[in-house]
Parts: structure tokens; C-alpha cells; sequence
């Protein structure tokens, strides 16, 4: 029997062939978007997780410097707290240095204090700390406590007279204050009084008056 066709001479199509026509028309449908849309929706997406990714780096830099900054200052506690023992001893050597003079017998003794002293400095200097030097420099009140204030010839008002008991830095921060004696200005004299001058009596009547007789 002849094949059937649609139109004279024109086979008709198979239903596989029309089942995949109608997929294709709709997927034709699918595909049909505006492109521009979509790349700002992507772009838009891109964006957020870029600003997700910014925050989220900035807060572990944030955590990173806090644990160091803890880390050093529970570091800096533990050597005040060392330290702080350690000061009253070259305290002691200081004294002993000033109060010591060098006649022949002591002179020995004086210099191994001072070597005691320089080891001690030595050592403490290994940890950060250095002496603050604070004769002749201004009072300043993060680094100085002023015990009293004096008249002094040579030191200007307002500067370090003598240093009672040494103040220490330990790097940038302030291990213990100097114990100072500042300069004052000197109070201010009292002006000389001038010297009373003499009254000249006036004259009186029947004086005969200067270069003239008197009348007889």
C-alpha cells in the first residue's frame, strides 16, 4: 500500500518529529531573555559577595591586632611586675653611691657599688627600661612628682632642681615617676624706701629776707 501523504507528494511527519518540534518551540520560549538583566543581576550578586568577603577579611585583621595588642600588654604587666621589685634594690645603690665618700678606705667599696649598679642598669635594660634623666630638664607632671619647690641661682623656675628618687621608662611607657625637687621663682625683694628729706623751716616774721639788710 502506498505511503499516505498530507498534500500531494508531501510525506507526513512522524509524532517523534512533532513531539521534538513542540520541545523546541518552547524551548525557544525558555531561552528568550533580555541578557542585559541578567548581567546585572549577576553583577549585582558579584558585588554583595565581594563586600561580604571586604568585611569579613577587615574583621579577622581586627581580631589579629587585638590578640597581639593583649598579648603584649599581658607581656608588659608581667615585666612591671618584676621590674617593680627590682627598683627598690638600685634604689638602695644610689644611696649608697651618694652618701659614700671616696677617702682611701671607702674608695674600693664605692666602686663596686657602682659596678653592682651598672649590672643592674645592665640587665634591666635588656627588658626595655632606661632611666629617666631629669636634673635640669622641665617639670613635667607624666614623668615627674614634685616633692617641693625651691629658689635655685643657676636651675630656671619650672625645671629639676634635684632628683630624689629616679624615675624608669619601659620603652614608650612609664614604669615609675621620678621623685623631684623643683625650682621657683625667687621671691621678689622689697624695694628700698627713699630716704626722708630734710624740711626747710619757713621763714619767720622780722627775718630779714636773703640779701637784704634788715631796716633799722
Amino acid at each position: 500500500m502506498a505511503d499516505e501523504t498530507k498534500e500531494a507528494g508531501e510525506p507526513l511527519p512522524a509524532d517523534d518529529e512533532i513531539v521534538l518540534a513542540e520541545d523546541g518551540a518552547e524551548a525557544a520560549d525558555e531561552v528568550v531573555e533580555d541578557p542585559a538583566a541578567k548581567v546585572t543581576e549577576l553583577e549585582a550578586r558579584l558585588a554583595t559577595e565581594h563586600d561580604r568577603l571586604l568585611r569579613t577579611a577587615a574583621d579577622l585583621d581586627n581580631l589579629r591586632k587585638r590578640m597581639r595588642r593583649d598579648l603584649e600588654d599581658h607581656r608588659a604587666r608581667g615585666r612591671v611586675e618584676v621590674l617593680h621589685e627590682l627598683l627598690p634594690a638600685i634604689d638602695s645603690l644610689d644611696l649608697a653611691l651618694s652618701a659614700t665618700k671616696p677617702d682611701g678606705q671607702a674608695e674600693s667599696i664605692l666602686r663596686g657599688v657602682e659596678i653592682v649598679r651598672r649590672q643592674f642598669l645592665g640587665a634591666m635594660e635588656k627588658f626595655g627600661v632606661k632611666p629617666i634623666e631629669s636634673v635640669g630638664a622641665a617639670f613635667d607632671p607624666n614623668l615627674h612628682e614634685a616633692l617641693t619647690q625651691v629658689e635655685h641661682d643657676t636651675v630656671p623656675p619650672g625645671h629639676v632642681v634635684q632628683d630624689l628618687r629616679k624615675g624608669y621608662m619601659l620603652g614608650d611607657r612609664l614604669l615609675r615617676a621620678a621623685m623631684v625637687i623643683v625650682a621657683k621663682p625667687k621671691a621678689a625683694t622689697p624695694e628700698a624706701a627713699p630716704a626722708p628729706q630734710e624740711e626747710i623751716p619757713a621763714p619767720q616774721e622780722g627775718d630779714a629776707a636773703d640779701g637784704e639788710e634788715p631796716h633799722a
